[in-house]
């Protein structure tokens, strides 16, 4: 970057000499005509002479290697400034992406996606240009316009001042739109994001609209914002539109200003009329730096607002930390303890988990029951610290869960989340997602055990079908038993399923829970079910409520307890004969 400001400063001082040549070939060559205007007779044959044509060939090549060298040293700028700062911004975006899988679910909790999401784009971006083109053009400002007000005042002081007196106007008018114009872009951008959001949320949701028949309804709406968005962007068009022609005329007005008088000082004979040419060229050269003030410092303003945003991003404090090298070889059997656990989300007034105690043997299955909201998934993604718990303490073998290496306690367990969510690539990509180079086999093998090999199978690329975004073009039986295969092919030491067999058929997910058994016989099994007949040959069941445990044990010590779970048991037993009447 400090070479690139050498370059720019190095190319400045090479174009204030264009107009110095110009100047000067249209002086001497006014000389040659004056001497030798009684022996030619036309204006050509006195270009064409001898004489003339030595000064115009030796003022030729000063004036070609002068531009060559200022366009080799803008290129070189350019090469240096803008490239750094495009290094500068892919560091800092990995810095961000890399700062954000550091964080703890709490932080994606408690800040809204969008905002996360422009922070790592449009912060980024901006900040980029404060590295480059604000530090360009402010490095080109100062040198060319201290270059060319010198170089004015050497040839005519009285003259300078004539040609600068409309730039400050200049300046004042491109600030004020600048600043305008970026204000008005910031009102067109959220509105750009909204339709674009509603765009992205009809297409997702597109089965739901033309099954409900509401594609009308949702055109709509999005012709209802994209108006919008229209009627902003005209009136920045229109600013914009005025903005060039003005500008134009201030230019026009210092130009007019220099040939009058300039003109003047020609005739009492202060300069020449090739130093009317020169002030002509040194204020066109004069013009764009002064205009870019205004938008440098409106730019200079975005990128420190941007960059407080992403400082307060890079500096947010890590809750979950790693110390990878602490227990790292130690071999996990699968043993889980809750010791007086307790759990609030982050600006909740209220505990989601109250004092939780509860122990899981290394190879047990357990399935943890009861109502929505009472707690379940929050219990669950305590183990592979997608939260830390706020009060208590968790173990696995004994050892505290901060104890352990959190790469390799994520490595040895397998989470299926309550929300499917599949990759927008092929089916064998989704499932090899948690093992690096996984071969064919272990891929259809997973999905053997997950009871979805044949109908991936028949589609017509089987493996290599691509899913959608977010696995839209699969049924919600099949984007389970997808994500389960995602799960399995790891095999994990401890398995979490929340509630992924809610989209499958009663026979499927007895093939699958069968599979299970066999597949994960003296793994620990964690799951979490809505529904009996997938929890009923669990070692151990735990009913929550309210964030607390209220009962626990087998589905037939439970029953005898007639107590919640039982209640539960009958009520769907009821719902069953109900549904074959």
């Amino acid at each position: 970057m400090l070479l690139g400001g050498l370059f720019l400063t190095a190319s400045n001082f090479f174009l204030i000499w264009i107009p110095v040549f110009i100047r000067r070939t249209m002086d001497e060559v006014e000389l040659v005509v004056d001497d030798y205007s009684g022996d030619y007779t036309s204006v050509f044959e006195v270009l064409f002479s001898s004489e003339a044509g030595v000064v115009l060939a030796y003022n030729s090549l000063l004036l070609i290697g002068t531009v060559l060298m200022y366009g080799i040293l803008l290129f070189a700028t350019r090469q240096t400034l803008i490239v750094s700062s495009r290094k500068i911004e892919f560091d800092i975006r990995n810095r961000i992406i890399a700062k954000l899988f550091k964080l703890p679910q709490r932080y994606f909790a408690a800040n809204k996606s969008g905002d996360v999401y422009v922070r790592a784009t449009e912060d980024v971006a901006r900040v980029r240009e404060y590295f480059g083109p604000v530090l360009m053009y402010t490095i080109n400002t100062f040198t060319r316009a201290g270059f060319i007000i010198t170089m004015m005042i050497i040839v005519n002081p009285e003259l300078t001042f004539w040609a600068l007196v409309p730039l400050p106007f200049l300046s004042a008018f491109a600030y004020w739109v600048s600043g305008f114009i970026n204000k008005y872009q910031l009102i067109i951008q959220e509105q750009y994001s909204r339709v674009a959001g509603r765009a992205q949320e009809t297409f997702s949701s597109i089965r739901l609209i033309k099954a409900f028949n509401r594609e009308n309804y949702e055109q709509d709406r999005f012709e209802k914002i994209s108006d919008s968005y229209r009627k902003k962007k005209l009136k920045l068009d229109l600013v914009e539109s005025l903005f060039h022609p003005t500008l134009n005329l201030l230019i026009g007005t210092s130009v007019v200003i220099v040939v009058w008088q300039g003109g003047l000082m020609v005739i009492d004979d202060v300069i020449t009329v090739g130093n009317i040419a020169e002030f002509v060229i040194y204020v066109a050269y004069l013009t764009w730096p002064v205009a870019s003030l205004g938008y440098t410092v409106n730019t200079l303003q975005k990128s420190l607002a941007s960059w407080e945003r992403i400082d307060k991003l890079l500096t947010e404090p890590i809750e979950i930390k790693d110390d990878k090298n602490r227990l790292k070889d130690q071999s996990i059997r699968g043993k889980i303890q809750f010791k007086n656990v307790s759990f609030k989300y982050p600006g909740a007034d209220e505990f989601a988990l109250k004092n939780i105690n509860l122990t899981i043997n290394s190879g047990d299955k357990v399935a943890i029951v009861g109502r929505t909201g009472s707690g379940k998934t929050t219990l669950v993604n305590l183990i592979p610290r997608l939260f830390d718990p706020s009060e208590g303490e968790i173990f696995i073998d004994g050892i505290n869960l901060r104890d352990w290496n959190l790469s390799q306690l994520r490595e040895i367990i397998g989470y299926v989340p309550q929300e499917t969510f599949l990759f927008s690539t092929t089916i064998k990509e989704n499932i090899a997602f948690g093992v690096e180079n996984a071969s064919m086999k272990m891929v259809e093998d997973a999905a053997d055990s997950a009871q979805v090999l044949e109908n991936i199978l028949e589609f017509e690329k089987k493996f290599e079908t691509m899913v959608g975004e977010r696995g839209i073009t699969l049924s919600g039986g099949q984007k389970q038993r997808t994500a389960i295969a995602r799960a399995l092919i790891k095999d994990p030491r401890i398995i979490v399923l929340d509630d992924s067999l809610s989209a499958v058929d009663t026979n499927t997910e007895e093939a699958i829970l069968k599979h299970l058994n066999e597949k994960l016989t003296g793994r620990t099994t964690i799951m979490i079910s809505h529904r009996i007949s997938t929890v009923k040959n669990a070692d151990i069941i735990f009913y929550i409520q309210d964030g607390s445990i209220i009962e626990q044990g087998s589905h037939d010590k439970l029953l005898a307890e007639n107590g919640h779970y039982a209640r539960m048991y009958q009520k769907q037993l009821l719902e069953q004969e109900l549904a074959q009447i």
